[in-house]
């Protein structure tokens, strides 16, 4: 099941383990799914490199370590920088202020909103609070 919902990462996009944890019905199997996927037995087929830890910073990677992710990652059009500012900052979400939703940062449904309209969240809770939604093709929260 684990791999089956990380081949449902579009490439360009990165998920959190506890997403894909989530996701399949195991919350709290965080640890299982980073351990699986360290043990992914074909890393290119099954892309466990679009996979990051929850607070964004790239992890490890079974082809490699974390070099070759973000070598990867890059090649697909992820903004890796702007990503790892993201981490730095503490943000895990962003949303549009136009729409009121919130995605996880790589999301395509929020990378054409303008600057002026972003919005970033450091919790699905501080998203919520503001009034936000979470985005319906990232599915950024527990439902």
């Amino acid at each position: 099941a684990m791999l089956r919902k990380t081949l449902e990462i579009p490439r360009g996009q990165v998920r959190p383990y506890n997403w894909i944890a989530r996701e399949i019905g195991r919350p709290k199997a965080v640890r299982a799914v980073g351990t699986a996927l360290k043990k992914n037995p074909v890393p290119l087929l099954v892309p466990c490199h679009r996979v990051v830890r929850g607070d964004g910073t790239f992890g490890e990677y079974a082809l490699g370590g974390p070099s070759n992710k973000i070598r990867l990652l890059k090649a697909e059009g992820v903004k890796v920088d702007c990503l790892q500012a993201s981490a730095r900052a503490g943000i895990r979400f962003t949303g549009s202020a136009t729409t009121k939703i919130f995605c996880l940062p790589t999301c395509a449904d929020v990378q054409g909103v303008s600057e002026k309209h972003l919005r970033s969240f450091h919790s699905e809770r501080e998203a919520l609070d503001a009034g936000f939604r979470p985005c319906k093709h990232c599915r950024p929260a527990a439902a």
